[in-house]
């Protein structure tokens, strides 16, 4: 089942947004000093890199309980929407106005036009520039979450390749790139999850204030996406399904690698550290123990 394991439609973003209290480490918290090292600028950690590609493909391959769940209900979901996709078309085309119209267009454009990788080099370079950690791994974060983002809705689009439902909406699976997944709205939600648990955490010392902010900002966060995909289905480019697929995908994918990030974090990796220790016997029966240093 390849990973559009996330949740059902009802709800979407706000359950979405729990995954931060399934008691995954908060990567936004302190950072160990040498780690500050890579906030120098361009220096990237390839460490973190490897263990961010492994713990995503494993936890995609190897989904836990809550991954399962939520990933069924989506599918169901969609299945269910599918199932109604040209009715849902054709009332979406009845009921709709100019002035829909143009909210709708103008918030599609969030998961188009080159928005969100320019939101990542800005990010990397602001952060580089400055010295900046948290800001220069939000822009690299934020460029794995699009490549993982772009990876699975790429084998969604040629899985469930489909004709657009302006063109017809005919599905024809494994046959060429077709537009069953929604990637204006995979590519939209990506940025969620990395931007919601580097910055709007919500933290017991913060004020109501800034509390109140920062759940303005997880709206924002979640909520685009969701005008992205709605307005993807309002100019008739994707049925409502194949927009919550891709929403899904962006979603979870952007969350798992906050994750991954945490989990490296809360590991912390020190730069001189033991890979391995032995007994060592001596050829005059002495004995002591050895030890193999990783640097």
């Amino acid at each position: 089942m390849i990973a559009l394991c996330v949740l059902s439609t009802a709800g979407l973003a706000p359950v979405l947004a729990d995954q931060e209290d399934d008691g995954a480490p908060d990567p936004s918290r302190g950072l160990p000093a040498y780690l500050e090292h890579y906030s120098r600028p361009f220096v990237i950690d390839g460490r973190e890199f490897k263990f961010t590609q492994k713990y995503y493909w494993h936890r995609l391959f190897h989904p836990g309980m809550k991954d399962k769940v939520r990933g069924a209900g989506v599918l169901m979901a969609s299945f269910v929407l599918a199932t109604r996709k040209n009715q849902i078309q054709a009332d979406v085309a009845e009921d709709d106005t100019p002035s829909r119209e143009r909210f709708f267009r103008q918030a599609q454009d969030f998961g188009g036009k080159g928005i969100v990788p320019a939101i990542a080099v800005l990010f990397y370079i602001g952060g580089s520039a400055f010295h900046d950690y948290r800001a220069k791994e939000t822009g690299f974060m934020l460029a794995e979450s699009g490549l993982f983002t772009g990876i699975l809705t790429v084998t969604g689009m040629w899985i469930l390749s489909e004709d657009r439902p302006r063109d017809g909406g005919r599905l024809h699976p494994f046959q060429g790139i077709g537009h069953g997944v929604s990637g204006h709205a995979a590519t939209a939600a990506s940025v969620s999850g990395v931007l919601s648990r580097m910055y709007l955490q919500v933290k017991p010392e913060d004020g109501r204030i800034r509390r109140t902010f920062k759940w303005i900002g997880k709206g924002f966060a979640y909520g685009a996406p969701l005008a992205v995909a709605l307005g993807r289905v309002n100019e008739q480019e994707h049925f409502l399904y194949s927009a919550v697929l891709g929403m899904a995908i962006g979603f979870w994918s952007s969350n798992a690698v906050a994750d991954a990030h945490g989990l490296y974090l809360e590991g912390g990796r020190p730069r001189l550290r033991p890979a391995s220790v032995g007994p060592i016997l001596g050829e005059g029966g002495g004995a002591g123990v050895g030890v193999r240093w990783e640097f």
